[in-house]
């Protein structure tokens, strides 16, 4: 299911630290804010958050397959940038539910983070495949060959991407947040 991404040092250099800024600015700004803690609840009733978050998903899918258009991987940090902030982000309301000892809120949490860092993963996934296998696949133009690629990555990587959406749309619509102040 996973496999290395062929991404040089520079962009996993350049992805780690986006992320590390992201949980850095994420800690100050809670500081600042005098945040002290999160209490996250369920609600299980919201189904328009839910159709929201998981249009949201699908945009972000779409906006990777169009910078896959781009025949660089480097414009990929693009919208690799706002995925790995959100995950960033998430990573930090994280660590302030634990001071509440709500287990299945700090889980929910967590599991937001990861399927924000495994929606990176797989839409970049899908989105190199389409550039290195551009030039492999018939069509008349390049716009042809494009859409033949997408189709043949989306049906093949469909198990994973299906899988990382429906985690991330479900876990941030039942979970509602209640920051506690100092």
């Amino acid at each position: 299911m996973f496999k290395k991404i062929n991404m040089s040092i520079k962009g996993w250099i350049f992805a780690v630290a986006i992320f590390l800024l992201a949980v850095y600015f994420g800690f100050i700004n809670f500081h600042y804010s005098a945040v002290k803690e999160i209490e996250v609840n369920f609600l299980f009733t919201d189904f328009g958050v839910y159709f929201e978050e998981l249009a949201m998903a699908i945009f972000f899918l779409v906006i990777y397959l169009l910078f896959s258009l781009i025949p660089s991987r480097k414009f990929m940090m693009i919208p690799n940038l706002f995925l790995l902030m959100s995950a960033g982000q998430s990573l930090v309301q994280f660590y302030y539910t634990l001071p509440r000892l709500n287990i299945l809120g700090s889980i929910a949490e967590f599991i937001i983070t990861v399927s924000l860092l495994g929606m990176a993963y797989a839409f970049s996934d899908v989105s190199f495949e389409v550039m290195d296998n551009l030039n492999n696949i018939e069509g008349k133009n390049l716009f042809e060959r494009w859409m033949n690629q997408v189709n043949q990555s989306l049906r093949k990587h469909w198990p994973m991407l299906t899988t990382f959406i429906l985690m991330y749309a479900i876990f941030v619509t039942i979970t509602k947040i209640t920051i506690i102040l100092k």
